[in-house]
């Protein structure tokens, strides 16, 4: 009897032994097939910005080179000595921002970069290879907004690139739509430049911190604030393209732009990510230690109602972007300038001003002011001194005009008008985790 049971024990022990096989190989299998999922369509890469440069700017050992003696550089750029190779290696030292600095005044901003027109530069040493656009979106946030042009000036002039930036502001009482006013700056951006070739899309309240990072466009969607401090300096998920992204004209018409549909905070930014998905296109980013920005605090808005519901069905809202906009969708407002008493102009038949002033800053003061530019006399002295003389408000308008280009958008029209799907798709619970990073 103690034979039998025995036998009978081993092949039981055999039987659970095998059970316990199975039962790891079915979990190794099913580990392997999430691994599968997770990495067949994330296609996320860390770039250096060395990358964007173009490659005639490297010499044969390798490094960067702003010398117009490379040997395939045409043969004019050599005779004439203008650098083709723009991009500015060398670092730039910033400050950090802390909530007991006063914001400057677009007066003082001005003083340190007299020699722009209308938000836009360009460097005359060089010939760039792109024309970046730069939006910022905002709404209530312009306290934020002066910390931010301060430092988007210094690093972009830094870095040598050709750009324009454009503030595309929110009126009315409707909730911010920052995926419909980044669309709206793209049209308006073009419609003034038609020549730009990389759109930069910027939270207002998200200061660069690193000046390797260079604000140029690659073949992909690029995130360019890859390390926000509150953060961690880390993406928060894998597939996270806001704060600061980046997109060539081809590549971002080829997305359709951004989705005009959420009205409050959250969700625009993950869509144009899941959009690219569709189109097999890559998310990359600077390494962390580049890509650093520090987030300017503030109370944060609650994520709009229903964003997450209407985000599942992405897939179905071809109809829903750039494609989707017209002169109709929008109204575009008219800035208020200032102009003074018409008996205090009779009285300054000569009005100085400083010679770091460019041509453009100069016409667009004697249009504020309403007199011919011809009054007015180029002088070596400070902005500053037309304070005391009773021109601050004339001058602090133009300053800002010049800072960047502003647009005031009223959304009403498009939030009378619902988007609905061109079909019913609907993403799974599992695809949805799996996004964000949970599974």
């Amino acid at each position: 009897m103690r034979v039998v049971h025995s036998i009978q024990s081993h092949f039981q022990w055999g039987r659970s032994d095998h059970r316990m096989k199975i039962c790891l190989a079915t979990g190794l299998l099913l580990l392997t097939y999430l691994w599968y999922l997770s990495n067949r369509h994330q296609k996320i890469i860390v770039t250096d910005p060395s990358t964007i440069i173009p490659a005639e700017c490297w010499d044969d050992g390798g490094k960067f080179s702003h010398k117009s003696a490379v040997s395939d550089l045409r043969k004019k750029d050599r005779d004439s000595g203008v650098r083709t190779c723009c991009p500015n290696r060398e670092p730039l030292a910033y400050s950090r921002w802390t909530a007991e600095r006063t914001e400057p005044t677009y007066g003082e901003l001005f003083e340190k970069h007299a020699d722009l027109c209308h938000g836009n530069w360009a460097p005359t040493s060089c010939v760039p290879s792109q024309f970046v656009a730069v939006i910022v979106p905002f709404k209530d946030r312009e306290h934020q907004l002066r910390f931010l042009l301060d430092r988007l000036h210094a690093t972009l002039k830094h870095q040598r690139i050709a750009y324009g930036i454009y503030v595309i502001e929110q009126v009315g009482n409707k909730p911010f739509n920052r995926g419909l006013l980044l669309n709206i700056g793209v049209r308006e951006a073009l419609r003034q430049q038609p020549n730009t070739d990389c759109f930069i899309f910027h939270d207002v309240d998200l200061l660069p911190e690193n000046s390797a990072n260079v604000y140029m466009c690659d073949q992909h969607l690029r995130q360019l604030s890859s390390g926000i401090d509150e953060f961690r300096f880390h993406p928060p998920f894998s597939n996270n393209a806001g704060g600061v992204s980046a997109l060539s004209k081809d590549t971002l018409f080829k997305l359709n732009g951004f989705p005009n549909r959420y009205w409050g905070w959250g969700n625009e930014d993950d869509e144009l990510s899941a959009r690219r998905l569709v189109h097999k296109l890559h998310l990359s980013r600077p390494p962390s230690h580049i890509g650093r920005y520090q987030a300017i605090r503030h109370i944060k808005s609650n994520r709009g109602k229903g964003h997450y519901a209407s985000f599942l069905q992405f897939r179905g809202f071809q109809n829903d972007g750039l494609s989707s906009l017209n002169k109709s969708s929008y109204l575009v407002l008219s800035n208020i300038s200032y102009q003074l008493p018409v008996s205090t102009l009779s009285q300054n038949k000569k009005i100085g001003i400083p010679t770091s002033w460019s041509i453009c800053a100069v016409r667009t003061f004697a249009e504020n002011l309403g007199i011919p530019a011809n009054s007015l006399q180029l002088e070596k002295t400070g902005s500053r001194l037309m304070f005391s003389h009773g021109y601050s408000d004339v001058f602090e308008q133009t300053a800002r005009s010049m800072l960047y280009k502003h647009i005031l958008i009223d959304p009403s029209p498009i939030y009378n008008v619902p988007v609905r799907p061109s079909q019913d798709t609907r993403e799974s619970w599992f695809w949805f985790l799996h996004f964000y990073g949970w599974i």
